[in-house]
This record gives structure tokens, sequence and C-alpha cells, in this order.
């Protein structure tokens, strides 16, 4: 059997460079851009004609709910799912009051439309202005996203991530946390392969409450790692470090 293929789901904000700017050197992957909005059917339809032989798919944040769509959408041809710093659906339990980014999502279910206006100008500040939209992003930020946060070549490499992604259009941004914030997240149908998921012990973004109830929801071979220390895309490069080993 041929080695699995890589297939990723990025966070938002966030791009197809997300994975460079995180994972190990020489872990390839298919990362599909998400700015442009799509359904799970076209979403797994995309992956299937960019890869060959069985996948590993792998969600990170906001990339979460949709994996797992994708993961039911393709079948027996995905091998594993590897869930990162999962962004639970909110119907799980009380987490905007304990989530840094709690304030955007209730903005986006409570005032759509002043969301909307929020999230294009944060378009127009990751096109001409990444590196302050990067210092907003990280200003709450934990545990070893502290460190991250100070590390030339990480800022260069997210604040490209941003003026890639979200400054080059806000449309999937707005749809995705619209619909994450309303509890509406697409629907999943059974996953065969096993779900492994990573979740950083001081990750503020998505804080482990989110992990533990979205691994007690799901059925089937579900793990659950705790990452000490690890913050948001602490978390990420520790679980992308961890499967290139």
């Amino acid at each position: 059997m041929m080695p699995a293929a890589i297939a990723y789901c990025h966070g938002q904000p966030g791009g197809p460079a997300e994975w460079q700017a995180n994972a190990p050197a020489g872990l390839m992957a298919f990362v599909p851009d998400r700015n442009t909005p799509a359904t799970p059917t076209a979403l797994a339809a995309s992956i299937a004609a960019h890869t060959a032989g069985p996948i590993t798919l792998i969600g990170f944040s906001l990339g979460v709910p949709m994996a797992l769509a994708v993961a039911a959408e393709l079948g027996e041809r995905v091998e594993q799912v590897h869930l990162i710093a999962p962004a639970a659906p909110l119907a799980l339990g009380d987490f905007l009051p304990h989530m840094a980014g709690g304030a955007l999502f209730r903005l986006a279910r409570d005032r759509p439309a002043l969301f909307g206006l929020v999230a294009r100008a944060q378009g127009l500040a990751a096109r001409f202005a990444p590196g302050f939209l990067f210092d907003r992003l990280f200003a709450t930020a934990s545990g070893n996203d502290r460190q991250l946060r100070h590390d030339p070549a990480f800022r260069a490499a997210m604040a490209a991530v941003l003026r890639g992604g979200l400054g080059q259009g806000t449309a999937g941004f707005i749809a995705e946390v619209r619909t994450y914030a309303s509890g509406a997240t697409p629907p999943v149908g059974p996953i065969t392969a096993p779900i492994h998921i990573w979740q950083g012990c001081a990750d503020s973004w998505t804080p482990p409450a989110m992990a533990q109830a979205l691994a007690a929801s799901l059925t089937g071979n579900v793990t659950l790692t705790l990452l000490p220390g690890c913050g948001h895309y602490g978390t990420l490069r520790a679980a992308l470090a961890r499967l290139a080993g």
C-alpha cells in the first residue's frame, strides 16, 4: 500500500501557506484554499482529485468542522483523521466566555452585518499591514505561543499567511465564522477512520474543554492527546512534528 497522502484543512484566518509556516521541513500536504466558500462535497472532490491512494486528513482550529465533514464524504479513502486545537461545536458547551476570540464569535452571532464590516476591515489590514494584524491576533497569545509571537521567522511566515489568505478575500472567513458562531456546523456522516485529537493545555483560543467535549461526542476509535504548555499554534507545530516523526 502506498503511503497516505496528507490533506490539510487550514484555520481561519488562514490559508494554504499556513502549512509551510508550521509543518516540519519536507512534510508535504495538499492544502485547499477555503478563503473562497466551498461545501464539504466540493472540498472532498478537490482533495480526491489532488491525491492518490489512502489519505491522512488533518484539520486545525476552525478547519476541524470541515475536516470532519470531508472525512465522512471521502469514506474509506481516509486512513486516519487528526484534529488539532479543534474549534468544537458551540452546542457542546458554554465555551465562548473562555475563548480569547469569543467576542468576535458573539459579534458574528448577534450582529452579523457589523461582523462583516469588521472582517472586511481585517482583510484590508491583512493585505496592507499584516504585521499589525498579526500583533492584534497574538495579543492574547498563551503558552508557548508567547515565544512564537516574538520569533522573527514565525512572524514573517504568519504575516505572509494573513496577506495571502484573508488579505486576498474575506468571503470564506465571513461564511465560516458566521456558520460556526450560529451553531450550525456542517453535517457529519459516519467516519470509519481512527480520529486523533491534539490539544494544547495552555491554548486560550480553543480551550482544552472544547477538545474534551468533542472527543466525548464522537463515536468510533477516538483518542485525545494533551500537550502541556502548548498554545494554539504551538499545538499545531508540536502535533505536526510528532506526525512527521
